[in-house]
């Protein structure tokens, strides 16, 4: 990334003043490296460009780099300066996911429970207007997706996870990939005809509308709570498909066995 356009889009002047400087503009940096604007092998500008930037003193810019370093998302060399670091070999954390076993989908969206209700609280407080429109618009492309909704639910909630100004939250979403929104057990249609279909996304929409509704607010309590309770109705409704789906074939069956008694 070439530094003169990276120094021109740093600014905390949106950041309240009384937060630590030093983790503000780590936030900051990190947040460039996690959306592609500084890629591994980047160097970092000077201390004397980044302290003008991002209109702080020397020593802070000389905190927050080390706060990176010990993030393990760059590194220094002696004399050249702070270079940032290639991303670490995916986790094999998460590896049982691609199987998408029932039970490690279940527990990942109790995992997902705990990450993203705090998620959610802080976008509320540190969420931009840009942000807002972004969540707009992937709201908006929940009921009109082809692939159930999918793309535009996992869109918000990176979105959302991006609002935190953490960007470990939205590497986070990341790592689950498509797992994070189980829409479909299987390749079958989780929600059958059309009508149904639609009435299924419609409570998708109305669930993310109302966690928009709270960051909007600024209601970091009010946007967990909906948070909490969209992703408990998520866990409960996979939960409740994989029992239907499992009930089917035991029905047939019956039904076969009653028919040849007859």
């Amino acid at each position: 990334m070439n530094e003169r356009s990276f120094l021109s889009g740093l600014s905390l002047n949106t950041v309240a003043r009384k937060r630590n400087l030093v983790s503000d503009l780590a936030e900051a940096i990190s947040r460039e490296i996690a959306e592609g604007r500084l890629q591994a092998g980047d160097r970092l500008p000077t201390e004397a460009e980044l302290a003008s930037a991002a209109g702080v003193s020397r020593t802070v810019v000389r905190e927050a780099v080390a706060a990176l370093k010990a993030a393990k998302l760059v590194q220094t060399r002696q004399g050249a300066g702070a270079f940032v670091l290639p991303p670490p070999p995916k986790s094999d954390f998460f590896a049982s996911l691609s199987n998408g076993e029932v039970d490690d989908i279940l527990a990942m969206l109790e995992l997902r429970l705990a990450v993203e209700v705090e998620a959610a609280s802080l976008a509320a407080v540190r969420r931009t207007e840009e942000e807002m429109a972004a969540l707009d618009r992937a709201l908006e492309n929940i009921t009109k997706g082809e692939d159930y909704g999918i793309a535009a639910d996992l869109e918000f909630h990176r979105i959302l996870a991006g609002a935190t100004k953490n960007p470990y939250f939205a590497r986070f979403l990341d790592f689950l990939g498509e797992f994070a929104v189980p829409r479909r057990p299987g390749a079958s249609n989780p929600v059958g005809e059309d009508q149904r279909q639609r009435d299924y996304l419609g409570v998708i929409e109305r669930e993310h509308r109302a966690i928009r509704d709270a960051i909007a607010m600024g209601d970091s309590n009010l946007a967990a709570a909906m948070m909490r309770a969209h992703l408990a109705n998520s866990r409960n409704r996979y939960s409740a498909r994989i029992l239907q789906a499992a009930a089917k074939p035991a029905s047939k069956a019956v039904k076969v066995r009653s028919a040849a008694k007859a």
